[in-house]
């Protein structure tokens, strides 16, 4: 938008065109035009503020002059200019989006007042939008800096750099906790998104950037076919935290972006959203910390008061089973005692990782104290418990454990389970029963999986 502001006269009728051009032209940046097809030319490579229409022309009329104009320019206020004839007709095309309009024969100081209002009022509504958007940016920040979760971080972000960059759509790569990337977008087809996604992380991921890459119409996009974007830049803002890639967000306009536009609202966005990342990973890793076993690396016995509870709660609500089984390793004492509490605890560890091979990723497992484990088999039944008992109890019979040389050692366990809703009902009952079926198998022949309707 010029500073004096820009206006299209389009009139079939020179003596108007000149009238205007006389009236308007030491205070705006004038252009005329004959014919609707013109401007409409015009219009499509040039950016006008306000367009002075005559409504009645050969070729094409106002009217229909009008609706294209706005389908190209919905920001750019239109003025109809008619005869008293057409009046109704003029009103027609207020209701179609015109600003306003004037009757010909045209007064010098109507038009200059008429065509001064309204471009005011549209620098006015211009400079709310831009207040509007800055507010949308800031609380949108705020809303950031306030999250410790990291996908909240990267969902928000990407909102708030797309406001901020003003981009056509909008891309995250973050990673999760086994390495696996997890994609967000915006603007974006799912199959667009992850090509993009695999492509950037292997070209410009590796190894780790360290500042906002922009790349103006990138070949890649060709290759491998999604060329059909019309992407004319590409930022791409990586998120390098204590030394490790976390992820990126990546932009993308149709228009090019240069490095010195990544500057100002854009970068001061990036940086709070760098920060807040930053702190919510160090609250993970406090949180890993409260509720993480040091040995094992397993879950301890603080969150499984916590998400039992909350499984329960789950399980009762969806009318779903829940197992649960409580695990003790048979003669374990004798390790500690003939070969040392090192070796012991190596011991401790692989046996956790064996039980972890013959779970699920739902399934929740926590070292309970010693040579106990527990288990949380959520939407699992009794049957289906006892499968997975079993699975356990072999993987465990037929492992050999190679804590340092010329040392093997066999081991065995025992697994006792209990299930809601037709065992128990509260937390507490689950555990009690599930390590009462535990004991009766060690009271037995050890090296079984017990349950706790046989009790």
């Amino acid at each position: 938008m010029g500073v004096r502001g820009r206006i299209l006269v389009v009139d079939d009728d020179r003596f108007y065109q000149e009238f205007c051009t006389e009236v308007l032209e030491s205070d705006y940046d004038l252009q005329t035009t004959f014919t609707g097809q013109e401007a409409l030319a015009l219009i499509s490579e040039t950016e006008f503020d306000l367009m002075l229409l005559d409504l009645v022309m050969p070729g094409m009329e106002g009217v229909e002059v009008l609706e294209k104009a706005k389908q190209l320019r919905p920001e750019m206020d239109i003025i109809i200019m008619t005869g008293y004839a057409t009046v109704e007709s003029a009103i027609r095309c207020l209701k179609a989006g015109a600003a306003d309009y004037l009757v010909k024969p045209l007064n010098p100081e109507e038009l200059k007042i008429e065509v001064k209002r309204t471009i005011e009022l549209r620098h006015l509504l211009d400079e709310h939008q831009e207040m509007k958007n800055l507010l949308t940016l800031y609380e949108s920040i705020q809303r950031i800096s306030s999250s410790l979760e990291i996908e909240r971080i990267y969902r928000l972000g990407l909102d708030a750099l797309m406001i901020a960059m003003k981009a056509d759509a909008g891309l995250t790569i973050f990673f999760d906790q086994n390495g696996e990337d997890v994609k967000y977008r915006l603007g974006l087809e799912a199959d667009d998104a992850t090509i993009i996604g695999d492509v950037v992380k292997n070209r410009h991921l590796t190894p780790l950037p360290k500042r906002i890459i922009a790349l103006q119409e990138p070949e890649f996009l060709k290759a491998n076919g999604v060329e059909h974007l019309k992407i004319k830049s590409m930022v791409i803002f990586p998120f390098v935290i204590l030394d490790r890639l976390q992820g990126a967000m990546l932009l993308f306009s149709s228009e090019k972006v240069e490095d010195s536009f990544i500057t100002g609202n854009v970068r001061f966005v990036y940086e709070q959203i760098r920060r807040s990342f930053e702190n919510a990973i160090k609250y993970q890793d406090a949180q890993r910390l409260i509720f993480v076993d040091d040995l094992t690396g397993l879950f301890n016995t603080r969150y499984l008061d916590m998400v039992l509870q909350n499984e329960l709660s789950r399980a009762r609500r969806f009318k779903k089973h829940l197992s649960l089984l409580f695990i003790d390793i048979d003669f374990f004492k004798l390790v500690n005692d003939n070969h040392g509490h090192l070796v012991g605890s190596w011991v401790i560890i692989e046996a956790s990782r064996i039980f972890k091979s013959c779970l699920r990723d739902i399934d929740i497992t926590v070292r309970y104290g010693g040579d106990e484990f527990i288990i949380i088999l959520a939407e699992t039944d009794r049957q289906g418990a006892q499968v997975v008992g079993e699975r356990i109890r072999k993987e465990l019979e037929n492992h050999v454990f190679r804590p340092k040389d010329k040392l093997e050692l066999k081991l065995t366990c025992c697994v006792g389970i209990a299930t809601y809703p037709e065992d128990a009902t509260d937390k507490e009952e689950l555990i009690h029963l599930a390590d009462k079926a535990m004991y009766r198998g060690k009271e037995t022949t050890r090296n079984v999986v017990y349950s706790a309707s046989q009790l």
